[in-house]
Protein backbone atom coordinates (compact mmCIF):
# COMPACT_ATOMS: atom_id res chain seq x y z
CA UNK A 1 0.00 0.00 0.00
CA UNK A 2 1.50 3.69 -0.84
CA UNK A 3 2.20 6.12 1.94
CA UNK A 4 0.99 8.95 -0.05
CA UNK A 5 -2.51 9.19 -0.46
CA UNK A 6 -3.77 9.74 -4.51
CA UNK A 7 -6.48 12.61 -2.41
CA UNK A 8 -2.52 14.56 -1.80
CA UNK A 9 -2.57 18.29 -3.59
CA UNK A 10 -0.78 18.29 -7.00
CA UNK A 11 2.36 20.58 -7.46
CA UNK A 12 0.36 23.18 -9.40
CA UNK A 13 1.72 25.49 -12.23
CA UNK A 14 1.53 29.34 -12.94
CA UNK A 15 1.71 30.72 -16.65
CA UNK A 16 4.03 33.07 -17.63
CA UNK A 17 5.46 34.46 -20.96
CA UNK A 18 9.27 33.24 -20.88
CA UNK A 19 11.21 30.40 -21.18
CA UNK A 20 13.56 31.17 -18.97
CA UNK A 21 11.60 32.48 -15.59
CA UNK A 22 13.39 34.56 -13.29
CA UNK A 23 14.41 32.62 -9.97
CA UNK A 24 14.95 28.84 -11.36
CA UNK A 25 18.09 27.73 -10.57
CA UNK A 26 18.58 24.78 -12.52
CA UNK A 27 15.77 24.52 -15.27
CA UNK A 28 14.41 21.52 -16.99
CA UNK A 29 11.76 21.73 -19.39
CA UNK A 30 8.70 19.01 -20.29
CA UNK A 31 6.05 19.31 -23.36
CA UNK A 32 2.82 20.41 -21.73
CA UNK A 33 -0.02 18.01 -22.78
CA UNK A 34 -3.93 18.43 -23.40
CA UNK A 35 -5.24 15.91 -21.11
CA UNK A 36 -6.27 15.40 -17.52
CA UNK A 37 -4.01 16.05 -14.76
CA UNK A 38 -4.33 12.52 -12.86
CA UNK A 39 -2.52 11.19 -9.71
CA UNK A 40 -1.87 7.41 -10.38
CA UNK A 41 -1.77 4.40 -8.18
CA UNK A 42 -3.34 0.70 -7.23
CA UNK A 43 -4.88 1.14 -11.04
CA UNK A 44 -6.98 4.24 -9.94
CA UNK A 45 -7.28 7.39 -11.88
CA UNK A 46 -7.85 10.17 -9.44
CA UNK A 47 -7.96 13.64 -10.53
CA UNK A 48 -6.52 17.06 -9.47
CA UNK A 49 -9.52 17.31 -7.74
CA UNK A 50 -9.51 14.10 -6.40
CA UNK A 51 -13.02 12.90 -8.12
CA UNK A 52 -12.12 9.58 -9.13
CA UNK A 53 -11.96 8.52 -13.22
CA UNK A 54 -11.61 5.31 -13.36
CA UNK A 55 -14.60 4.25 -14.26
CA UNK A 56 -13.73 6.38 -17.96
CA UNK A 57 -10.71 4.60 -18.21
CA UNK A 58 -11.89 0.71 -18.46
CA UNK A 59 -8.97 0.50 -21.35
CA UNK A 60 -6.25 2.16 -19.42
CA UNK A 61 -6.96 1.18 -15.65
CA UNK A 62 -6.57 -2.84 -15.81
CA UNK A 63 -3.06 -1.66 -17.20
CA UNK A 64 -2.15 0.53 -14.66
CA UNK A 65 -2.99 -2.38 -12.27
CA UNK A 66 -1.12 -5.67 -13.96
CA UNK A 67 1.86 -3.28 -14.80
CA UNK A 68 2.31 -1.07 -11.66
CA UNK A 69 3.48 -1.76 -8.16
CA UNK A 70 0.60 -0.92 -5.71
CA UNK A 71 3.08 1.09 -3.50
CA UNK A 72 3.98 3.62 -6.72
CA UNK A 73 2.17 6.68 -6.57
CA UNK A 74 2.46 9.01 -9.90
CA UNK A 75 1.70 12.43 -11.71
CA UNK A 76 0.92 12.72 -14.92
CA UNK A 77 -1.94 13.66 -17.53
CA UNK A 78 -4.34 10.94 -19.33
CA UNK A 79 -4.23 11.54 -23.26
CA UNK A 80 -5.81 10.04 -26.20
CA UNK A 81 -4.15 9.83 -29.26
CA UNK A 82 -6.04 10.53 -32.89
CA UNK A 83 -3.58 8.49 -35.40
CA UNK A 84 -5.71 9.62 -38.46
CA UNK A 85 -5.62 13.33 -37.33
CA UNK A 86 -2.03 12.41 -36.43
CA UNK A 87 -2.30 14.59 -32.95
CA UNK A 88 -3.32 14.54 -29.55
CA UNK A 89 -7.51 14.53 -29.34
CA UNK A 90 -8.79 16.13 -26.28
CA UNK A 91 -12.51 16.49 -27.43
CA UNK A 92 -12.17 12.42 -27.69
CA UNK A 93 -11.18 12.53 -23.51
CA UNK A 94 -14.39 14.78 -23.07
CA UNK A 95 -16.64 12.72 -25.00
CA UNK A 96 -15.78 10.10 -22.07
CA UNK A 97 -17.47 12.36 -19.67
CA UNK A 98 -20.75 11.67 -21.11
CA UNK A 99 -20.89 8.07 -23.31
CA UNK A 100 -22.38 6.20 -20.09
CA UNK A 101 -22.98 2.68 -21.48
CA UNK A 102 -21.21 2.74 -24.62
CA UNK A 103 -17.78 4.20 -22.59
CA UNK A 104 -16.27 0.41 -23.53
CA UNK A 105 -16.87 0.68 -27.04
CA UNK A 106 -15.60 4.33 -27.33
CA UNK A 107 -12.37 3.27 -25.13
CA UNK A 108 -11.55 0.97 -27.91
CA UNK A 109 -12.26 3.34 -30.50
CA UNK A 110 -9.81 5.55 -29.03
CA UNK A 111 -7.39 4.09 -25.92
CA UNK A 112 -6.08 6.66 -23.52
CA UNK A 113 -2.46 6.81 -22.55
CA UNK A 114 -1.06 7.87 -19.23
CA UNK A 115 2.36 10.15 -19.82
CA UNK A 116 3.65 10.20 -16.43
CA UNK A 117 5.89 13.03 -15.06
CA UNK A 118 6.41 13.31 -11.78
CA UNK A 119 6.80 10.31 -9.10
CA UNK A 120 5.31 10.93 -5.17
CA UNK A 121 5.91 7.55 -3.41
CA UNK A 122 8.12 4.30 -4.48
CA UNK A 123 8.16 1.57 -2.20
CA UNK A 124 7.98 2.66 1.41
CA UNK A 125 8.99 5.92 0.69
CA UNK A 126 7.35 9.05 0.17
CA UNK A 127 9.38 11.00 -2.00
CA UNK A 128 7.64 14.54 -1.81
CA UNK A 129 10.79 15.61 0.01
CA UNK A 130 13.36 15.00 -2.12
CA UNK A 131 14.58 17.37 -5.34
CA UNK A 132 13.35 16.88 -8.42
CA UNK A 133 16.28 15.19 -10.24
CA UNK A 134 16.17 12.36 -7.38
CA UNK A 135 12.35 11.77 -7.94
CA UNK A 136 13.13 11.90 -11.72
CA UNK A 137 15.71 8.87 -11.51
CA UNK A 138 13.36 7.13 -9.60
CA UNK A 139 10.50 7.57 -11.59
CA UNK A 140 12.84 6.00 -14.81
CA UNK A 141 14.15 3.72 -12.68
CA UNK A 142 10.10 2.42 -12.26
CA UNK A 143 9.27 3.28 -15.29
CA UNK A 144 12.38 0.81 -17.10
CA UNK A 145 10.85 -1.81 -19.36
CA UNK A 146 7.29 -0.66 -19.45
CA UNK A 147 5.87 0.39 -22.79
CA UNK A 148 2.95 2.03 -24.05
CA UNK A 149 0.11 3.13 -22.77
CA UNK A 150 2.36 3.88 -20.09
CA UNK A 151 4.43 6.61 -21.26
CA UNK A 152 7.32 8.35 -19.39
CA UNK A 153 7.40 12.08 -20.36
CA UNK A 154 10.76 13.58 -21.70
CA UNK A 155 12.41 16.11 -20.41
CA UNK A 156 15.30 18.39 -20.97
CA UNK A 157 18.42 21.21 -19.76
CA UNK A 158 19.27 22.14 -23.14
CA UNK A 159 17.15 25.59 -23.71
CA UNK A 160 17.89 24.90 -27.30
CA UNK A 161 16.29 21.76 -27.83
CA UNK A 162 13.54 23.19 -25.11
CA UNK A 163 13.12 26.09 -28.31
CA UNK A 164 13.00 23.65 -30.45
CA UNK A 165 10.19 21.77 -29.03
CA UNK A 166 8.00 24.82 -28.41
CA UNK A 167 8.04 25.95 -32.07
CA UNK A 168 7.56 22.49 -33.47
CA UNK A 169 5.27 20.52 -31.01
CA UNK A 170 2.41 22.08 -31.04
CA UNK A 171 1.07 20.65 -34.55
CA UNK A 172 0.39 17.08 -32.51
CA UNK A 173 -1.44 18.58 -30.16
CA UNK A 174 1.14 19.83 -27.28
CA UNK A 175 0.08 23.02 -25.45
CA UNK A 176 3.84 24.55 -24.91
CA UNK A 177 6.29 23.86 -22.44
CA UNK A 178 5.98 23.64 -18.60
CA UNK A 179 9.36 24.77 -16.95
CA UNK A 180 10.89 22.71 -13.34
CA UNK A 181 13.59 23.38 -10.71
CA UNK A 182 15.42 20.22 -10.86
CA UNK A 183 16.47 21.13 -7.18
CA UNK A 184 12.60 21.53 -6.01
CA UNK A 185 10.72 19.30 -3.53
CA UNK A 186 7.21 18.38 -4.34
CA UNK A 187 5.56 20.74 -2.34
CA UNK A 188 2.65 18.68 0.39
CA UNK A 189 0.01 21.64 -0.08
CA UNK A 190 -1.38 23.49 -3.29
CA UNK A 191 0.84 26.05 -4.60
CA UNK A 192 2.73 27.23 -7.99
CA UNK A 193 6.46 25.74 -8.05
CA UNK A 194 6.53 24.99 -12.03
CA UNK A 195 5.85 27.14 -14.49
CA UNK A 196 4.22 27.03 -18.07
CA UNK A 197 4.49 28.63 -21.29
CA UNK A 198 1.45 27.79 -24.42
CA UNK A 199 2.29 28.60 -27.38
CA UNK A 200 -0.02 31.03 -29.28
CA UNK A 201 -0.81 31.99 -33.39
CA UNK A 202 -2.74 34.64 -34.36
CA UNK A 203 -5.40 33.96 -37.03
CA UNK A 204 -8.08 36.60 -38.96
CA UNK A 205 -11.24 34.77 -38.34
CA UNK A 206 -15.11 35.48 -39.35
CA UNK A 207 -17.10 36.18 -36.14
CA UNK A 208 -20.66 34.90 -37.45
CA UNK A 209 -22.48 34.65 -34.14
CA UNK A 210 -22.60 34.57 -30.74
CA UNK A 211 -24.26 33.64 -27.50
CA UNK A 212 -25.69 35.52 -24.70
CA UNK A 213 -27.38 39.24 -25.66
CA UNK A 214 -26.68 41.32 -28.20
CA UNK A 215 -26.58 43.98 -25.53
CA UNK A 216 -23.24 42.00 -23.64
CA UNK A 217 -22.41 38.93 -25.49
CA UNK A 218 -20.81 36.38 -23.59
CA UNK A 219 -18.60 34.40 -26.36
CA UNK A 220 -18.59 34.90 -30.44
CA UNK A 221 -18.85 32.28 -32.69
CA UNK A 222 -15.96 32.14 -35.35
CA UNK A 223 -15.43 30.12 -38.85
CA UNK A 224 -12.02 30.48 -40.60
CA UNK A 225 -12.20 32.48 -44.15
CA UNK A 226 -13.26 30.08 -46.96
CA UNK A 227 -13.98 27.25 -44.95
CA UNK A 228 -18.12 26.72 -46.61
CA UNK A 229 -20.30 23.63 -46.08
CA UNK A 230 -22.46 22.16 -48.97
CA UNK A 231 -25.00 24.73 -49.03
CA UNK A 232 -22.69 27.76 -49.04
CA UNK A 233 -22.92 28.73 -45.69
CA UNK A 234 -19.71 29.16 -42.90
CA UNK A 235 -18.51 25.63 -41.12
CA UNK A 236 -18.05 26.87 -37.23
CA UNK A 237 -14.48 26.44 -36.13
CA UNK A 238 -15.17 27.62 -32.50
CA UNK A 239 -15.57 29.99 -30.20
CA UNK A 240 -14.16 32.79 -27.76
CA UNK A 241 -13.85 32.25 -24.38
CA UNK A 242 -16.01 33.44 -21.90
CA UNK A 243 -16.49 37.34 -22.30
CA UNK A 244 -16.36 40.10 -19.56
CA UNK A 245 -19.34 42.33 -19.41
CA UNK A 246 -17.30 45.55 -20.34
CA UNK A 247 -15.47 43.02 -23.20
CA UNK A 248 -19.31 42.48 -24.45
CA UNK A 249 -20.50 45.45 -24.22
CA UNK A 250 -17.85 46.91 -26.17
CA UNK A 251 -18.25 44.66 -28.88
CA UNK A 252 -22.47 45.06 -29.50
CA UNK A 253 -22.26 47.45 -31.90
CA UNK A 254 -20.26 45.45 -34.16
CA UNK A 255 -22.85 42.73 -34.11
CA UNK A 256 -25.92 42.66 -37.16
CA UNK A 257 -28.05 40.19 -36.28
CA UNK A 258 -30.09 38.42 -39.42
CA UNK A 259 -33.29 36.97 -37.40
CA UNK A 260 -31.44 33.52 -37.34
CA UNK A 261 -30.26 30.93 -34.50
CA UNK A 262 -28.72 27.91 -34.65
CA UNK A 263 -27.60 25.54 -31.78
CA UNK A 264 -24.52 24.24 -31.34
CA UNK A 265 -22.86 22.18 -28.70
CA UNK A 266 -19.20 23.65 -27.51
CA UNK A 267 -16.64 20.60 -26.95
CA UNK A 268 -14.72 23.16 -24.25
CA UNK A 269 -18.47 24.39 -22.99
CA UNK A 270 -21.38 22.96 -21.35
CA UNK A 271 -22.59 19.33 -22.64
CA UNK A 272 -26.06 20.98 -23.21
CA UNK A 273 -26.43 23.14 -26.98
CA UNK A 274 -25.90 27.02 -26.85
CA UNK A 275 -28.28 28.97 -28.58
CA UNK A 276 -25.79 31.22 -31.18
CA UNK A 277 -27.92 34.11 -32.87
CA UNK A 278 -26.27 34.85 -36.37
CA UNK A 279 -25.16 38.26 -37.26
CA UNK A 280 -24.53 39.41 -40.81
CA UNK A 281 -19.79 38.29 -40.79
CA UNK A 282 -17.05 40.76 -40.03
CA UNK A 283 -13.20 39.37 -40.11
CA UNK A 284 -11.29 39.76 -36.68
CA UNK A 285 -8.02 38.86 -35.47
CA UNK A 286 -7.90 36.27 -32.93
CA UNK A 287 -5.31 34.93 -30.58
CA UNK A 288 -5.54 31.15 -30.30
CA UNK A 289 -3.83 28.02 -28.37
CA UNK A 290 -1.34 27.14 -31.34
CA UNK A 291 -1.65 23.41 -30.52
CA UNK A 292 -5.67 23.60 -30.68
CA UNK A 293 -5.26 26.28 -33.51
CA UNK A 294 -3.60 23.58 -35.47
CA UNK A 295 -6.50 21.20 -34.87
CA UNK A 296 -8.89 23.28 -36.96
CA UNK A 297 -10.70 24.58 -33.85
CA UNK A 298 -10.04 26.12 -30.48
CA UNK A 299 -11.34 28.77 -27.68
CA UNK A 300 -9.83 31.84 -29.24
CA UNK A 301 -9.12 35.51 -27.74
CA UNK A 302 -9.83 38.69 -29.96
CA UNK A 303 -6.48 40.53 -29.75
CA UNK A 304 -5.49 44.16 -30.51
CA UNK A 305 -6.06 45.49 -33.81
CA UNK A 306 -4.31 45.74 -36.51
CA UNK A 307 -4.44 48.20 -39.23
CA UNK A 308 -7.62 47.89 -40.66
CA UNK A 309 -7.71 46.92 -44.18
CA UNK A 310 -10.26 46.15 -47.11
CA UNK A 311 -9.18 42.73 -46.81
CA UNK A 312 -6.98 40.76 -44.76
CA UNK A 313 -3.24 40.65 -46.19
CA UNK A 314 -2.24 37.63 -44.27
CA UNK A 315 -4.56 34.53 -43.43
CA UNK A 316 -2.72 31.85 -41.49
CA UNK A 317 -5.67 29.50 -41.09
CA UNK A 318 -4.15 25.80 -40.59
CA UNK A 319 -4.37 23.40 -43.57
CA UNK A 320 -7.26 21.51 -42.60
CA UNK A 321 -9.58 24.02 -42.17
CA UNK A 322 -9.66 25.17 -45.48
CA UNK A 323 -11.36 23.46 -48.84
CA UNK A 324 -10.32 20.31 -49.71
CA UNK A 325 -9.66 21.64 -53.40
CA UNK A 326 -6.79 23.49 -52.41
CA UNK A 327 -3.57 21.70 -53.62
CA UNK A 328 -0.94 24.05 -52.12
CA UNK A 329 1.61 22.41 -49.81
CA UNK A 330 2.28 22.85 -46.53
CA UNK A 331 5.38 25.19 -45.24
CA UNK A 332 7.98 22.33 -43.67
CA UNK A 333 7.74 18.80 -42.43
CA UNK A 334 9.45 17.48 -39.40
CA UNK A 335 8.87 14.36 -37.05
CA UNK A 336 9.22 14.32 -33.39
CA UNK A 337 9.37 11.51 -30.62
CA UNK A 338 7.96 12.95 -28.14
CA UNK A 339 8.19 10.08 -25.14
CA UNK A 340 9.47 6.74 -24.76
CA UNK A 341 7.28 3.81 -25.97
CA UNK A 342 5.08 3.85 -28.80
CA UNK A 343 3.87 7.40 -28.58
CA UNK A 344 5.02 9.41 -31.64
CA UNK A 345 3.20 13.17 -32.75
CA UNK A 346 4.36 13.59 -36.49
CA UNK A 347 4.26 17.71 -36.63
CA UNK A 348 3.50 19.42 -39.71
CA UNK A 349 3.99 23.03 -40.47
CA UNK A 350 -0.25 24.31 -40.81
CA UNK A 351 0.93 27.62 -42.41
CA UNK A 352 0.56 27.60 -45.75
CA UNK A 353 3.67 29.04 -48.21
CA UNK A 354 2.24 31.63 -50.38
CA UNK A 355 -0.47 32.84 -47.65
CA UNK A 356 -1.10 36.13 -49.61
CA UNK A 357 -2.25 33.70 -52.35
CA UNK A 358 -4.24 31.59 -49.82
CA UNK A 359 -5.93 34.89 -47.82
CA UNK A 360 -7.02 36.03 -51.58
CA UNK A 361 -8.60 33.02 -52.82
CA UNK A 362 -10.11 32.48 -49.39
CA UNK A 363 -11.31 36.16 -49.72
CA UNK A 364 -12.84 35.79 -52.95
CA UNK A 365 -14.51 32.70 -51.35
CA UNK A 366 -16.48 34.78 -48.39
CA UNK A 367 -17.84 37.31 -51.38
CA UNK A 368 -18.92 34.77 -53.75
CA UNK A 369 -20.36 32.85 -50.90
CA UNK A 370 -23.29 34.98 -50.04
CA UNK A 371 -22.18 35.42 -46.28
CA UNK A 372 -19.57 37.91 -46.42
CA UNK A 373 -19.86 41.74 -45.90
CA UNK A 374 -21.16 43.24 -49.07
CA UNK A 375 -18.31 45.81 -48.61
CA UNK A 376 -15.44 43.77 -47.74
CA UNK A 377 -14.97 45.58 -44.96
CA UNK A 378 -12.70 44.54 -41.71
CA UNK A 379 -13.11 45.22 -38.33
CA UNK A 380 -11.28 45.86 -35.14
CA UNK A 381 -11.58 46.89 -31.93
CA UNK A 382 -8.75 47.78 -29.36
CA UNK A 383 -9.75 45.39 -26.54
CA UNK A 384 -8.39 41.87 -25.06
CA UNK A 385 -10.44 39.11 -24.23
CA UNK A 386 -9.20 37.46 -21.10
CA UNK A 387 -9.23 33.79 -20.86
Amino acid sequence: MAVVSLHAPVALVRAVDDLTPSGVKKMVWEPKWDGYRALVGSGRILSRNGTDLTPLFPDLAPVLTSRLPDDLVLDGEVIAWDPAAGRLDFEGLQARMTAGRPIRALASRRPAQLVVFDVLAAGSEDLRGRPLRERRAVLEQALAGIASPIVLCQQTDDLALAKEWFHTLTAGGIEGLVIKDAGDTYPPNPVNVWWKVKAKQTLDMIAIGFTGDGTAPTALVLAFPGKVDDDGQPVTAGSTTSLSKAVGRSLSPLLHPTGETFERTFAWGSAAPTQVTVVAPFVVEVEADASAAAGGAAPCRATAPRQTRSRPARCRAPRLSLPARRSHEPRANSQAALSSGELRIGSTSRLWSDTERVAEADWAAWRTTGFGSSTGRRETFGVSVAI
